[in-house]
């Protein structure tokens, strides 16, 4: 729920961009200079004491920094007065929020004398409890400063305020220091890819907007199981079920089902590649899952564009052996995999076997498991879920991160029909992290999820069948953060 708004001024509250491009150019040829660069840049990342700074400095103007300031305001004034006016649709927006209950102020380059001027003149003033401008708290937009002051003022969470901004880098700054972000469109700001990827909210008209976040996204990169119960069919059906927009790059075709696996057809790197940077070079994941990679070459990739892309929140299944007992990894895949993809992973998942392959460890009891998850955990810098089962710790999972070990209980479900729990665990947590929950939440709803899916005993096929990734139509695991 939405309890804080910060709104920006200019390009975001009121339409008056257009005097940055011209109004650094302007103040210098009053002195009968000629700028020697785009001096508009200097305008959109400088306080004004900064700018002043700046003349100062490159252009040589004797005037007192104080003396500049008071210059550029009053030209910027002026043009306040007669010539800005509000965003379409502003006006509704802000009455909508006051009747929400929706605490408000203001974070701006803008000198509070200018700010104060144009909001009581425009008539919006009275919605807002404070103005905060860089110049009083002493910083640009580079840093969160502005931000983290006016949260305090109203007293409400990161997680349920709201920065509205019209440019990337102070809209980055924002989301990168953990508040919700709305991107409000301006034809001055040229980056308009990149504000709706770093955006929960892409505005490009107050008039529509509500409040629905942006649907989060999900990437699997995985085999196919042609029988759908695990591989990138089970992930998508999680992911779905778990209410995020689910996408797939394919590492292989498997002609499988419930009794064991009869073939194998690998993508070539190149594909693989080529499949990854579609996703994210269009809808970039806010989450993505790795199962079943085969080969050393395909890791390689896997690896190589996700460092590329600077993806985020990626759960490494380690899936070396099918639930029918068929081999889906080569052996020299397993080192690539630990050297390439661990150390970038946020969270890897393995059952026993696998752990005792990444660890070097045998497992045969609880104190086992805790020292493999700490070997690999150390090792490589990822959180580990290490999986019970196997006749070990019954049902109950350890997560090991910073240091720390946390266990999860579950109780053993009495149900032959196990093919793609693992691939459903690792797509489920994936989900969850995409939706912004923290690793602990995230695990505890996969875990929900998965024994869910297997109390709804669903049996299909001759061997090990699938679960139902369906059984919650109600949509209960598809809720995000409230």
């Amino acid at each position: 729920m939405i309890k804080g708004a910060i709104f920006d001024l200019d390009g975001t509250l009121i339409d008056s961009m257009f005097i940055w491009d011209t109004i650094g150019e302007d103040y210098l040829k009053s002195f009968g200079i000629d700028p020697k660069e785009n001096i508009a840049e200097v305008f959109k990342m400088f306080t004004l004491e900064q700018a002043a700074e700046y003349y100062r400095n490159h252009y040589s103007i004797k005037l007192s920094v104080k003396e500049i300031v008071e210059g550029i305001n009053n030209m910027v004034a002026e043009i306040y007065r007669t010539k800005v006016v509000l965003k379409p649709g502003i006006s509704n927006l802000l009455k909508r929020l006051q009747g929400l209950g929706v605490k408000m102020c203001v974070a701006t380059v803008t000198d509070r004398p200018i700010a104060e001027d144009v909001l009581k003149r425009l008539k919006i003033y009275e919605y807002f409890s404070e103005i905060f401008t860089c110049s009083e708290v002493g910083c640009n937009k580079e840093t969160p400063e502005i931000y983290r002051q006016a949260l305090k003022h109203l007293g409400t969470k990161k997680t349920e305020t709201i920065v509205f901004e019209d440019v990337l880098h102070a809209l980055k700054t924002a989301k990168g220091d953990g508040f919700k972000v709305a991107a409000v469109y301006d034809s001055h700001e040229p980056m308009q890819k990149e504000m709706k990827e770093n955006s929960d909210y892409y505005i490009t008209a107050f008039e529509s907007f509500c409040f629905k976040t942006k649907m989060k996204t999900a990437l699997t990169i995985a085999g196919s199981d042609c029988s759908g119960g695990a591989g990138i069919q089970a992930d998508i059906k999680t992911m779905t079920m778990n209410g995020v927009y689910a996408m797939s790059a394919i590492t292989a075709l498997t002609a499988q089902n419930t009794i064991g696996v009869r073939a194998i057809l690998e993508s070539t790197p190149e594909f693989l590649k080529q499949q990854i940077d579609a996703v994210f070079e269009d809808i970039f994941p806010d989450s993505v899952k790795i199962g079943m990679v085969s080969s050393s070459e395909l890791i390689c990739v896997i690896a190589d564009r996700l460092k590329y892309h600077k993806a985020k929140n990626i759960v490494v299944d380690p899936v070396m052996v099918a639930t029918s007992g068929s081999s889906l990894m080569k052996t020299d895949a397993v080192k690539t995999l630990i050297e390439k993809l661990l150390p970038i992973a946020t969270l890897v998942t393995p059952n026993i076997p696998e752990a005792e392959v990444l660890s070097g460890l045998s497992i045969a009891n609880k104190d086992d498991m805790q020292r493999a998850a700490k070997a690999i955990g150390d090792s490589y810098g990822c959180a580990v879920l290490l999986k019970g089962g196997h006749n070990i710790n019954d049902a109950n999972d350890l997560l090991y991160t910073n240091g720390e070990y946390q266990w999860f209980k579950g109780k053993r479900i009495d149900n032959p029909n196990t093919h793609g729990t693992g691939c459903t665990l690792s797509s489920a947590i994936a989900a969850n992290l995409a939706k912004d929950f923290d690793l602990t939440e995230s695990v505890q709803r996969a875990k929900d999820y998965i024994s869910g899916a297997l109390s709804a005993m669903l049996d299909l096929g001759k061997g090990s069948g699938p679960i139902k990734h369906n059984f919650d139509l109600r949509g209960e695991y598809a809720k995000g953060v409230e």
